[in-house]
């Protein structure tokens, strides 16, 4: 789809994104082009990131192809994809661009049968996050599996955009906080202190619900 990779060094403001995205979905030609050249560079970076980060060998090609692919997966359908974003949270046109491409690469590498072998070891279920357990042993070991499942689920849904991406990024997807911090243009410092925090967020949350949960169960055996 796309032959060249030109480079866009202007940064364009969120509310100029919306407008090119609306553009975009209106059927605007000239806006799609303008919207491959506004993003063109971001995507590549973000494919090239992940290789380097793995330490895996590519070629031009392999970006070129999985550069076009993330392209493809925007535009294909009508737009589709694209009309998916929401931007909740504050979440930037250029950051969920961003984590579609990363995506891509890694569904890319797992089908390759790559990514299932240099991660298998890394990857931990969001339930099972160890400083989530270790505070809430004795909370923990009254619930089923299923409804711990959904407590955390629950309490993921509710985290700022940001801090998904990255505990999804983490402990689903199994990329180290250094690998985190490059694909959502982090430092590595700002990642650690964005993982505490969004596990902190959890715990009150999850709290939260158990406490509501106890109170209730008080409540009707009372009466």
């Amino acid at each position: 789809m796309v032959e060249k990779i030109p480079v866009n060094n202007s940064i364009p403001s969120h509310e100029q994104d919306r407008k090119l995205l609306a553009r975009c979905l209106s059927g605007d030609r000239e806006a799609a082009e303008d919207f491959v050249r506004r993003f063109s560079s971001l995507i590549w970076q973000s494919v090239r990131h992940i290789f380097l980060m793995k330490h895996l060998p590519f070629t031009r090609e392999n970006l070129e192809d999985l550069h076009n692919t993330v392209f493809l997966q925007l535009f294909e359908q009508n737009c589709k994809k694209l009309r998916q974003y929401e931007g909740k949270n504050g979440c930037s046109l250029a950051s969920w661009i961003r984590l579609i491409a990363v995506r891509t690469v890694l569904s890319h590498l797992r089908k390759k049968g790559v990514y299932s072998l240099i991660s298998q070891e890394k990857r931990i279920s969001l339930e099972e996050i160890p400083e989530l357990k270790a505070e809430q042993v004795s909370a923990w070991s009254a619930i089923e599996d299923a409804e711990r499942k959904r407590l955390v689920q629950d309490g993921i849904q509710n985290l700022p955009a940001r801090d998904r991406l990255l505990m999804k990024l983490h402990f689903e997807q199994g990329l180290t906080l250094a690998e985190v911090a490059g694909a959502m243009c982090l430092s590595i410092q700002n990642a650690y202190t964005l993982k505490h925090r969004a596990i902190q967020k959890l715990k009150a949350s999850i709290d939260g619900v158990l406490k509501s949960q106890n109170q209730t169960a008080t409540y009707k055996s009372s009466n």
